[in-house]
């Protein structure tokens, strides 16, 4: 699970930062002071739950809501504030909780048993797979924690692979859906093409899953087999994996459109 915690005073945000923590020791929580810092995070609609102070300079807790529901519908909102009379807002904003200061570890604890969105958690990887979360906005996990791409486009790659279900792809065929939003004709160079295939498969073995992916000449794919993807548990009728399909599917693809479409059958 993925918390952000916002709250522009020093020492109501190191109490909610610290309640967070004891209630959720498991999770991956990021603190910010103001919502300058927050809408500048890397991936910012990728959080399951945002704990958010109302009163804050700048852009308040409110409009800064307002953006992180416009990124990610499904975000868990609890408020936290020293203050009832924003509750009003917070309904209007169909937030998941409402606390009042001083926060609690208890209280915390409370609100993420009780959250309006339960997030869909990858599998444990006991298997040793790689773990890929595609329904919401499209993930990898090694070990537990999220892999980083030194690039984005070859991340879009990988995920083309993944929704290609193991399928053995001509590069070109991959390149034609992933720049499909260009409207002046250009086109990747095959330099290009390699240097993201080759980030891809730096990035892969160094988190011990270099084996995931098929090269053959101008052809790639993924061994469906080592990889644990809620999206492939889904066709085949895992329980778990239907119970975390709520419409969402690689968000951040929009060649991902046909087969969101495709699931919504």
């Amino acid at each position: 699970m993925r918390i952000l915690a916002v709250d522009d005073k020093d020492m109501p945000r190191k109490v909610l930062a610290r309640a967070i923590a004891e209630a959720a020791p498991d999770a991956e929580l990021t603190v910010c002071a103001f919502a300058s810092e927050v809408l500048a995070l890397p991936n910012v609609g990728n959080y399951d739950v945002a704990f958010v102070d109302i009163n804050m300079p700048g852009m308040d807790g409110v409009a800064l809501v307002r953006e992180l529901k416009r990124r990610n519908p499904k975000l868990n909102i609890v408020f936290a504030t020293a203050y009832g009379e924003y509750m009003a807002d917070a309904f209007a904003l169909h937030s998941s909780g409402y606390l009042i200061k001083p926060i609690t570890t208890e209280a915390v604890a409370k609100e993420l048993e009780n959250l309006r969105f339960p997030p869909s958690l990858p599998k444990q990887d006991n298997a040793g797979r790689l773990v890929v979360r595609c329904f919401g906005d499209f993930e990898i996990f090694a070990n537990g924690k999220p892999v980083a791409f030194g690039r984005t486009k070859s991340k879009e790659l990988f995920a083309f692979l993944v929704d290609r279900k193991g399928a053995i792809v001509p590069l070109r065929e991959a390149e034609a859906a992933i720049w499909d939003d260009r409207s002046d004709g250009w086109v990747a160079s095959s330099s290009y093409l390699r240097t993201l295939v080759s980030d891809l498969r730096r990035t892969l073995t160094a988190c011990g899953h270099g084996d995931v992916l098929i090269r053959r000449r101008g052809r790639l794919g993924v061994d469906a087999e080592r990889v644990s993807c809620d999206y492939y548990d889904f066709l085949a009728g895992d329980p778990l994996a239907i119970a975390g399909w709520r419409g969402e599917y690689m968000n951040q693809y929009s060649w991902a459109e046909d087969t969101k479409a495709a699931l919504a059958r």
